[in-house]
């Protein structure tokens, strides 16, 4: 049983590694292939060594093989209107995966987490239980990287924004002060300005491309500097002024956040203290005494009970989540 468990485990890593750590291309990546300057190294690299590049090719047209498979399979299950929300969910997570190959993920996880499950010679509830549950694991690991993402973008705005208005202070234009972010500031603003700046010197009109980037990090505070720019260019006006007031307003915002996360900080440690001390209680009490606490799960009043509590208590942690989150 466990070699069949570490063959499992073996084929669902295999299988996420090719998916996830070959990289989508983007345009210009595919745009690289037409420059001769690196043909002389490849013809060279060649000659020497024959059996490596037909290694390299051998491993690349496996995962392209699994990739495609994957990718027609789940394309029967994803509508277009699915397709591009997934499209920009993905985005804005930054993982290099199409919708397509995403879905496949998905599947996939829900079949190993089954055959997981079943190897282990666990209950057949359990098993359908993992099935369901595995294909949301994906998910909610993107949304929670999207979080994650957007918040650090929030934080690094203002260094970002502050840096622009010096350098067109001292003379540089605006796509030389984005290339300046571009290059000094680190993921995800570095990162999403970069990628702003290719659609602008493939010929991608302004407003479209940040338009592209609102879609990429859907913030309020990059509407407000996006729609500020666009307008700028369009009405005319100080841009550095503006991009000094926009600084200053998002500084203001980010600081009263986090006075609102310290002063909210004991109210969130309490919706999970009361949500999970009742279910810690119980299995401590069935542990330590399980014919004292046997009535409650035998007898149909007991499990009247538990429901009952279950659902007060989530009740309850919704009502405090709603308490504490305030927004800014």
């Amino acid at each position: 049983m466990f070699w069949l468990l570490f063959i499992a485990l073996t084929i669902l890593f295999g299988s996420l590694g090719m998916l996830l750590f070959q990289p989508k291309r983007s345009l210009v990546d595919r745009l690289e292939k037409f420059y001769p300057k690196d043909a002389p190294h490849e013809q060279e690299d060649q000659n020497q060594n024959p059996n490596n590049q037909a290694q390299k090719r051998s491993r690349s047209l496996n995962a392209t093989e699994l990739k495609a498979l994957l990718t027609k399979f789940s394309k029967n299950f994803t509508s277009n209107r699915h397709s591009t929300k997934w499209e920009q969910k993905l985005e804005a997570a930054n993982i290099p995966l199409k919708t397509e190959e995403f879905q496949a993920l998905r599947i996939l996880t829900a079949i190993a987490a089954a055959s997981i499950t079943a190897i282990l010679k666990l209950p057949l509830p359990v098993v359908i239980a993992s099935a369901l549950i595995g294909p949301i694991l994906p998910p909610i690991y993107v949304k929670r990287k999207i979080k994650k993402r957007l918040a650090r973008c929030t934080t690094q705005l203002p260094q970002a924004l502050g840096t622009m208005a010096t350098s067109m202070k001292s003379g540089y234009s605006f796509l030389q002060a984005m290339q300046v972010i571009a290059q000094e500031v680190p993921d995800p603003i570095g990162t999403e300005f970069k990628k702003t700046l290719r659609e602008i010197n493939l010929g991608i009109p302004l407003e479209e491309a940040f338009a592209n980037l609102i879609n990429r990090l859907p913030t309020d505070d990059i509407k407000i500097v996006a729609n500020a720019i666009i307008i700028q260019r369009t009405t005319g006006g100080n841009l550095t002024q503006i991009l000094d007031t926009i600084q200053e307003t998002i500084t203001d915002r980010v600081r009263i956040k986090e006075e609102l996360r310290a002063l909210t900080a004991q109210g969130k440690m309490s919706a999970w203290i009361i949500s999970l001390l009742p279910a810690i209680l119980g299995v401590l009490l069935n542990m330590m005494n399980p014919e004292y606490f046997n009535p409650m799960i035998a007898h149909p009043l007991g499990w009247t009970l538990l429901g009952v509590g279950l659902v007060s208590g989530v009740i309850g942690w919704f009502v405090i989540q709603k308490i504490v989150n305030i927004e800014v």
